[in-house]
């Protein structure tokens, strides 16, 4: 049943990322993904939406832990002609030594993680000393309403959409793991349960 459900996610993803993809979406990734430098991480890198924004001669190493959701990716950078390396592990268990990338990226990503504090401080393990996280997520609301609304609909949605939380305060969870917040930019656009949206750069100290 769990392959079952990572496969059908996989197989819906870019169908329900769709417009957001073609409308606000775009902004966003040019920020993140296109602000990255060196030798780049991208974890929970999912169908490869942000494979356009990376610069050109990027050296990319991209990670998910849905064997389904990678295979895509690897099918359309290949359509893409863009050179990466794959893995498939989670943001928990990062395979790599300390302090071997500049930066690494995430993007609607930290809503599904099993535990997003053990993630973020893997990417900040990770991360070389100035080194950047670079991210774009749906996050918890402010208010009664939008909060009590995404915590009745957690349940549901972490069942279809392959362990995504519509509810974590997940700028909270980076700067309290290893790393720096140095930027920060909030949209509001999409459906609920997924608003707001943060965009934004962590830095590890050093």
């Amino acid at each position: 049943m769990f392959r079952f459900r990572q496969r059908a996610f996989a197989f819906s993803y870019d169908f329900i990322t769709g417009s957001a993809e073609r409308g606000v979406y775009r902004e966003y990734r040019e920020f993140v993904a296109g602000g990255a430098s060196g030798r780049i991480l991208e974890v929970g890198a999912g169908t490869g939406a942000n494979l356009g924004y990376y610069p050109v001669d990027a050296d990319l190493t991209l990670s998910d832990p849905n064997p389904f959701m990678l295979k895509r990716l690897e099918r359309r950078a290949s359509e893409q002609g863009i050179s990466v390396s794959t893995d498939h592990h989670a943001g928990e268990e990062l395979p790599y030594d300390d302090a071997s990338f500049d930066t690494v990226v995430g993007t609607l990503v930290m809503c599904s993680v099993d535990d997003p504090a053990q993630s973020i401080a893997e990417i900040a393990r990770v991360l070389k000393p100035g080194g950047e996280f670079r991210f774009m997520e749906h996050v918890r609301g402010e208010g009664f309403i939008r909060e009590r609304f995404q915590d009745l609909t957690t349940p549901v949605w972490r069942a279809l959409g392959d362990g995504c939380h519509p509810n974590r305060t997940t700028v909270s969870t980076i700067s309290h793991n290893g790393l720096e917040i140095a930027e920060t930019r909030s949209f509001s656009s999409g459906p609920y349960p997924f608003r707001p949206h943060v965009a934004g750069v962590a830095r590890k100290p050093g």
